[in-house]
């Protein structure tokens, strides 16, 4: 179980995407982090994962969904850093397959009919109204982050289901602050550092270190078009890792952006990943996830 929620968590939180000022210079317009103090954003990203193959030697075929909602507010902007608070209001997780069926929706009573469906509505429930801060500048750099332990040990103070303390320190160990830091800094560090216009390209290259596991991203973005305040993004990605599972694979898309905020409002990506042992030729286990991201200002 937890070699496959780290499987889940790593892509979910990285292909979380997003990218200010009207067209001006020759047409150009500046991609940035804007979100004015006092006001509020609302994210929610629904997830649609296949995974095939095998681990050590055993099939698998297993259909997966998730989807997060998260309700973000600027309290503050400190020498250019803009404080933001975080609140997890919303989650879901369903997975089928191998002799596995699980549905977890935090809107709806919990499933208690097998252990390990009470064990994951524990753990996924307790995270529901989490709350945790982040600073961060207009170019997406991630300076400081803060409440993700006591989220952790909200979940390990309120369960009491059998095995419910492996997994939330399975959770755990991914998601701690550094690797927070990390998975936001990805899901924000895409702007670009001039301005740009139709048919402009930039590129960058990000790294990601989960308990020893690098993945490397190499990322490409196209500005399609801007119409009105709104700009379309295409994105293109390889995705590659180092350490004892290698993962290689791509990710494209299109993210539609808010010009004024530099929010995310409309995305569509489709990750394709090959994953396996580094000392093995084969890549045992494939998966492909399609995204959909929607945002709004509050």
């Amino acid at each position: 179980m937890k070699k496959f929620l780290l499987a889940f968590i790593i892509p979910v939180f990285i292909i979380l995407s997003a990218c200010n000022n009207k067209p001006g210079n020759g047409g150009a317009i500046t991609l940035k982090f804007n979100l004015p103090v006092g006001s509020s954003y609302n994210y929610n990203v629904d997830v649609s994962m296949q995974m095939n193959g095998n681990i050590n030697g055993q099939a698998l075929n297993m259909n997966n969904k998730m989807a997060m909602g998260y309700g973000f507010s600027a309290t503050g902007d400190s020498a250019g850093w803009k404080k933001l608070n975080a609140t997890i209001e919303n989650i879901s997780m369903h997975i089928s397959g191998n002799g596995m069926n699980i549905n977890y929706d935090s809107n709806q009573p919990g499933d208690t009919s097998d252990v390990v469906s009470a064990t994951v509505g524990k753990v996924l429930g307790a995270l529901k109204g989490g709350q945790f801060q982040f600073t961060m500048n207009d170019s997406g750099q991630v300076g400081s982050v803060s409440g993700i332990q006591d989220m952790m040990q909200r979940i390990m103070s309120s369960i009491n289901v059998p095995g419910a303390s492996s997994m939330a320190s399975g959770i755990g160990s991914t998601f701690n602050d550094e690797n927070f830091k990390q998975n936001i800094q990805q899901s924000f560090g895409m702007y670009p550092n001039k301005p740009v216009k139709p048919g402009d390209t930039w590129q960058n290259t990000s790294e990601m270190n989960n308990q020893g596991m690098i993945l490397k991203l190499d990322n490409t973005y196209t500005l399609q078009s801007v119409e009105g305040n709104n700009a379309n993004v295409k994105v293109d990605s390889k995705i590659s890792s180092q350490g004892a599972m290698t993962i290689n694979g791509t990710m494209s898309g299109t993210m539609k952006f808010d010009v004024p905020t530099g929010l995310p409002l409309d995305g569509n990506l489709d990750m394709n990943m090959n994953m396996g042992e580094a000392s093995s030729q084969s890549a045992p286990l494939k998966m492909d996830m399609k995204t959909k991201i929607t945002g709004k200002k509050a």
